[in-house]
């Protein structure tokens, strides 16, 4: 549209030069017109642009009356005032913006705003243990400032506050095109040092105070750290003030945070507080479920129901599924079997400084049953229950080999150890006496 405007104007003029030049001589014409330029004509006046006031006063007060008649006849409309713009650059042609700047998308926002873009609430699994947390980031999400605010996630690791962080940009982006940002405390403690080291806290703290959604992750880590302390104190109260939304998230509540000033720990309890519990056999299989189909891994439910039941923190749970997915993209078949063997392997790999006795003893309580009943050859469904959740511990928690553990418990064949530790770790996904059993004994021993 502007270039067809300037189209016009350039064209109208041109028009009025050819009549002026008809009534002047040459070097008038020369000396006066050569270097002018219609700028724009509006309600009644025109504005011409020339090179110096000089030209402008001569073309006002001698040649004033022929170009508003000119004018008028080919604009079609009366022109009765003129004004002069001087200047060297009149005549270049008007660029525009080196770059024209386009109105950011939300999945400009998204990108730019440090969620992770493929955490979502829709793929968010929900159960008793989170469904508190759940229910209080939606409602922030659809209603940033005005629910919750702020809201205090808390729970320890793999349970899901970092999903539920960036599920809430996300949701507020889609619905309202927020300014969000969602960073660790490690990142917001380097941005100030970095601003600090620069001089450029202003910036910084335009950065942080200017948005709508603040998403602050691992707040635990600002301990011991006053001026990082100080500076999320300021920053907390700017954004409360316009009501703008906050949301933090940290392994303790807000009471158990180590070295965090009262001031600031107050903020933090003026709002909700929702701890996130460790998610259950049924909700640690739904993630499986999910995170497998992300991953176009081909996964069963009853295979899921397996790592689910003998792995315990979800990002352990993550490195297993690559290890899976690894295997399928190698062409080798992901079942029960190929599963239970590498869980096995997984074991095999890990650390522990848990003893022997210290599993017999835990077991011993947990089931009732006392050490020299169980190295007996007995059948009786409880001490043989007892002898295989040994057998499986002292495999899966000290990776004793399978004979070193057959003769610990007065037996000759290994094999018998094989057997049982294999039961154990596919009987538990089916029995939930077993599984809950399981985890007791592990909770003796932790």
């Amino acid at each position: 549209m502007l270039q067809q405007q300037q189209g016009d104007q350039e064209t109208l003029w041109k028009k009025v030069l050819d009549d002026v030049r008809l009534e002047l001589s040459e070097n008038s014409f020369v000396s006066f017109f050569k270097n002018t330029k219609l700028l724009q004509t509006n309600e009644g006046a025109a504005e011409i642009g020339c090179l110096n006031s000089g030209v402008g006063f001569v073309l006002q007060n001698k040649y004033r009356d022929i170009i508003i008649n000119s004018l008028s006849k080919y604009s079609g409309s009366t022109i009765s005032r003129l004004t002069f713009k001087t200047g060297k650059d009149i005549n270049k042609p008007d660029p525009g913006p080196l770059f024209v700047k386009r109105a950011a998308t939300k999945e400009d926002l998204i990108a730019t705003s440090g969620i992770v873009p493929t955490l979502s609430f829709d793929n968010f699994a929900v159960s008793v243990s989170n469904q508190m947390a759940h229910a209080a980031a939606l409602g922030v999400a659809n209603s940033p400032g005005n629910q919750y605010n702020p809201l205090f996630l808390w729970g320890g690791v793999g349970v899901g506050k970092t999903h539920l962080l960036s599920a809430i940009g996300r949701k507020a982006i889609e619905n309202t095109k927020a300014k969000v940002l969602h960073c660790s405390a490690e990142d917001f403690t380097n941005s100030l040092v970095e601003a600090i080291r620069n001089k450029k806290t202003d910036l910084f703290r335009k950065k942080f105070r200017q948005l709508d959604v603040f998403l602050l992750d691992d707040v635990q880590f600002i301990s011991e750290r006053e001026f990082v302390q100080e500076e999320l104190f300021y920053t907390f109260n700017k954004l409360r003030s316009l009501n703008k939304q906050v949301v933090l998230a940290a392994d303790k509540p807000p009471r158990f945070l180590q070295k965090i000033e009262k001031r600031l720990v107050s903020r933090f309890l003026s709002g909700l507080i929702v701890d996130i519990q460790p998610p259950d056999f049924e909700l640690k299989t739904a993630i499986i479920l999910i995170k497998a189909q992300e991953k176009k891994l081909n996964l069963d439910i009853e295979t899921a129901k397996l790592i689910s039941s003998n792995l315990e923190e979800i990002r352990e749970v993550e490195g297993f599924l690559l290890t899976l997915l690894a295997m399928q993209r190698a062409g080798l078949k992901i079942n029960r079997d190929s599963v239970e063997k590498k869980l096995l392997q997984s074991s095999s790999q890990k650390t522990s400084t848990i003893t022997p006795k210290e599993i017999i003893n835990a077991v011993s309580f947990e089931t009732k049953i006392k050490l020299r009943d169980i190295r007996q050859d007995n059948r009786k469904k409880q001490i043989v229950l007892a002898r295989h959740l040994i057998m499986y511990f002292l495999k899966t928690i000290t990776n004793l080999p399978y004979e070193d553990i057959a003769r610990l418990l007065g037996k000759k064949d290994h094999t018998t150890v094989m057997h049982a530790v294999s039961k154990i770790i596919n009987q538990i996904p089916k029995d939930e006496s077993l599984r809950r059993r399981v985890e007791a004994i592990k909770n003796y021993l932790s």
